[in-house]
């Protein structure tokens, strides 16, 4: 069975449980350490009175991950051909890299910075094998699907524009978005998506009837040929257009613009999201698109 461990940055992969073509040597890999679930804390309080406390909410805390490995180089030369190649991989950096497993049924990514690791320790028994526990930081704690998901949320508009037959041609009514969409989430983890809107809509209102959560833009229009972008990403939370015009104020204050996420079990019962969308008016090509990573505690 195809199982292979990979370290992506800047462009460069290295190999991290079998040969690895640049450095022309196998690189043996000797288990790994915190790929389960992310550690967490409680968040309680507790009253001036009250015995014992209120358990409130939890957090997930970032996630450091260890990948000890080992070259069985044979020359000096060699040795020091892996080492240069270690250190060019996992150079520190801001860069954000990505660990990802894979086997012949799943591919699942983190996204990590290097923490350290690689002092190289050189024990002279051991000849001129080089041994490194390569030490990543994931900020965001949660491994994910390499294959995004991308649902069409508008399959139909109900209603449509119709002409009166007159000496000057009279078209009246709109057509209107109304269309409910059903997810089951196979994650073990929520997923923050990209929503793309694309005009004319107006009066965009998307839920998520399985959490109670709503993003809607009043009834601010979405022209044609302008497309509204909703990355609900936690450390992006924006809205533009493709031209990078901000639109954030378009979006109306009672708008869960933080917290609208794909949910898993036991938060949306078996997993099932029910996802709406609804608008005032809309004409084709009006289009309402989500993408998302489905994510998970830990594999």
């Amino acid at each position: 069975m195809a199982y292979t461990i990979t370290y992506t940055v800047g462009g460069t992969s290295l190999v991290l449980n079998g040969y690895d073509a640049t450095l022309g040597m196998t690189v043996n890999y000797l288990g790994d350490q915190g790929f389960g679930m992310a550690s967490l804390h409680r968040i309680t309080q507790r009253g001036p009175l009250q015995q014992g406390d209120s358990d409130i909410d939890f957090r997930l805390d970032p996630r450091v991950l260890q990948v000890p490995l080992f070259i069985d180089a044979t020359t000096i030369d060699q040795h020091y051909a892996a080492r240069a190649r270690l250190l060019a991989v996992f150079t520190p950096s801001n860069v954000v890299g990505t660990l990802t497993v894979a086997t012949a049924s799943f591919s699942r990514s983190i996204d990590c910075t290097v923490l350290g690791g690689l002092s190289f320790d050189v024990d002279a028994k051991a000849g001129y094998a080089v041994r490194a526990v390569i030490q990543l930081r994931a900020a965001d704690p949660t491994w994910y699907d390499s294959t995004p998901v991308t649902l069409t949320l508008t399959p139909s508009i109900a209603g449509t524009a119709f002409a009166i037959p007159m000496a000057i041609p009279l078209t009246m009514g709109t057509a209107s978005i109304n269309s409910t969409t059903t997810v089951t989430y196979a994650g073990t983890w929520l997923s923050y998506p990209i929503i793309t809107a694309v005009g004319p809509i107006t009066g965009l209102t998307i839920t998520n009837n399985s959490t109670g959560q709503v993003i809607s833009l009043g009834a601010v229009a979405i022209p044609a040929g302008t497309t509204y972008i909703f990355d609900l990403r936690y450390g992006y939370k924006t809205v533009k257009t493709t031209a990078g015009v901000n639109k954030i104020a378009d979006v109306t204050a009672g708008s869960n613009l933080a917290t609208w996420a794909i949910v898993n079990a036991p938060t949306a019962t078996g997993g099932v999201n029910s996802l709406s969308i609804t608008s005032s008016a809309s004409s084709s090509p009006a289009e309402v698109t989500l993408t998302y990573y489905t994510r998970y505690i830990g594999i």
